[in-house]
């Protein structure tokens, strides 16, 4: 709160009287409070309540107009502004007191002003013509009482501070009716483009100058998206100072020099973090930001939304391009796969007949001539090579064409996950159960498959889909590991949903890459096609759930499933197989 006032009078006598009126030294204040009460209580009298509770001020003064004046326009260019001036009508033989409170008019229009004179030789209306802005001018005659100037003091000081309150809600009210219109109709659709745009926002709306995103996930905070100035180092030091107290924070929090803002939406916990105020923060300022990070969490939420339809968009049409493409290949394809399979019998019987003929070439009754020639046509042919060449291209006929039937099976499923399965309650660990006897071939040379859920993970799912959707997990992990390492399942139950994880040992996999597995058609494997994490993604956004990926380099990949829970249970078993 401003309590600078500053009192312009050429009589030195008269600014000690203001001087022990509106700032007495603290220790004489305190004694005459202390006389009063004693006095009250030896006397059996109610101390008088103005003797209590006074108000101190920070009080400066002047003996000529125009000093003041100067010391008026410094304190403003200083951005220390006084909220009250106290300046006396006569102050020979420099400017007198509406010249004064005129030039300090123009350098400060704020400022409250009091004029004071022991004279009635000016009109109240010619000051206030020359002053200007009557509303913050009063007029005082000599001599004056100390509670009157008290009183002056208290409601002048009080008035201009909420005056400024005010105007500065005023102003956050507009630059956050500014921000809240940018975000409502930002062009993007993409979560990160949001993150980036509210974390400008936010920077924006307090003044501060660096800033990032963390999200927190099961107690690991991850940064999503910082600030252009903000230095790895710095960033680094920012989370350390954060990361324990983090989870721990539901509202606008201080961690140190660090202001954390939550922004809360359906799929994780957003925080927002700035630092490097060009201004402190006003506590005015924390409802308006509450609004903004509200309107913040509607536009992610609907940024996802529109994520989600914009996908399931993406699949239908897939799904009607795919369904046609599907039946125009699959009848050449099955007319290769039949003529590969007929090639294999003709075959058979071509070779019978040829081992048939060099039998019967072997006997005596055949004459040599005949034999010798049939035994330079063997030589010259090589027939066990091209029996070897035979057999290595109807190979890659058949691979090849059993590829494209496999390429051409993930695209119907990938085009029916955007569309409604068919739903029953079911328990996830039987659902689980019966996908690692699908996936036992694949399983039983060298992973040691790890299994920790409870007996009962109700939920309304579709069967034939969460085995597809576990089962290509599983093969993927399996793929990643190379046929040796570990595999953990687990399943429980938390606050209304179902929670399972699958979790392998491989090599991990980078930022860059963990940010489009689930993209259509893209992959790492020289010979995937990049479609079996997509059809995971589509199952779980048809049942409704959240799936999220956890991977590092060096250190594995998890792949973490929600889905709403349907009973309640209680028990878990843990076992260990090895496959």
């Amino acid at each position: 709160m401003n309590k600078r006032i500053i009192v312009i009078d050429d009589d030195e006598s008269i600014l000690k009287d203001y001087q022990i009126i509106l700032a007495p030294e603290r220790g004489v204040s305190e004694l005459e409070e202390r006389a009063a009460a004693l006095e009250a209580e030896l006397f059996g009298e109610t101390p008088e309540k103005e003797t209590f509770g006074k108000e101190y001020y920070e009080l400066t003064t002047a003996l000529q107009g125009k000093e003041g004046f100067v010391r008026v326009r410094d304190a403003r260019a200083e951005d220390r502004p006084f909220s009250l001036a106290f300046v006396d009508i006569r102050m020979p033989p420099g400017w007198d007191g509406v010249r004064t409170a005129s030039a300090i008019r123009e350098v400060d229009p704020d400022i409250e002003i009091v004029i004071v004179t022991a004279y009635s030789d000016r009109d109240r209306s010619e000051i206030v013509d020359k002053v200007g802005v009557p509303e913050r001018l009063l007029y005082l005659k000599k001599p004056f009482d100390p509670e009157e100037i008290r009183q002056l003091a208290l409601c002048l000081t009080r008035k201009w501070n909420l005056e400024r309150r005010a105007e500065r809600h005023q102003g956050y009210l507009k630059r956050l009716l500014r921000s809240v219109r940018r975000l409502k109709t930002l062009n993007i659709s993409s979560v990160r483009d949001v993150l980036s745009a509210v974390l400008s926002e936010v920077l924006s709306f307090v003044d501060a100058r660096k800033g990032f995103i963390a999200r927190l996930n099961k107690g690991e905070i991850s940064v999503e998206i910082n600030s252009e100035n903000l230095s790895s180092r710095e960033l680094g030091s920012f989370m350390e100072k954060v990361s324990e107290r983090l989870p721990d924070i539901e509202t606008i929090s201080w961690i140190g020099n660090i202001m954390v803002f939550p922004l809360r939406d359906g799929f994780g916990n957003f925080f927002v973090l700035v630092s490097d105020f060009h201004s402190p923060v006003h506590d005015e300022r924390f409802e308006l930001l509450r609004l903004l990070l509200e309107t913040s969490s509607e536009v992610l939420e609907s940024v996802k939304k529109q994520e989600r339809f914009l996908k399931n968009e993406k699949i239908a049409t897939i799904g009607q391009i795919a369904t046609g493409i599907i039946h125009e290949i699959n009848n050449p394809l099955m007319a290769i796969m039949g003529a590969a399979d007929l090639f294999t019998f003709d075959r058979q019987k071509m070779w019978r007949f040829f081992d048939i003929c060099q039998d019967i070439l072997k006997s005596p009754e055949i004459p040599p001539d005949t034999r010798k020639n049939f035994g330079e046509l063997v030589e010259q042919v090589n027939p066990e090579n091209i029996r070897r060449k035979m057999e290595e291209h109807h190979s890659i006929i058949r691979d090849g064409a059993e590829r494209i039937s496999g390429l051409m099976e993930n695209i119907r499923s990938l085009s029916k996950s955007g569309e409604h399965p068919e739903m029953n309650p079911r328990n996830v660990g039987e659902i689980l159960e019966n996908t690692l006897l699908l996936a036992h071939n694949a399983l039983k040379y060298g992973i040691t498959v790890h299994k920790e859920w409870a007996p009962s993970l109700p939920v309304l799912c579709d069967v034939s889909s969460l085995k597809q959707m576990f089962l290509n997990l599983i093969l993927n992990a399996v793929q990643a590991m190379e046929g040796v390492g570990e595999l953990w399942i687990r399943g429980k139950k938390r606050d209304g949903k179902i929670l399972v994880s699958i979790e392998d040992s491989g090599p991990g996999m980078s930022r860059a890459e963990k940010d489009r597995i689930f993209e259509a058609f893209y992959t790492t494997k020289p010979d995937g096609t990049g479609l079996g994490l997509s059809i995971v993604k589509g199952i779980i956004d048809s049942h409704n759930g959240v799936i999220r990926v956890e991977s590092e380099l060096g250190r594995g990949t998890a792949f973490h499933m929600e889905f709403l829970e349907q009973l309640q249970t209680s028990e878990v078993f843990k076992t260990s197989e090895v496959f």
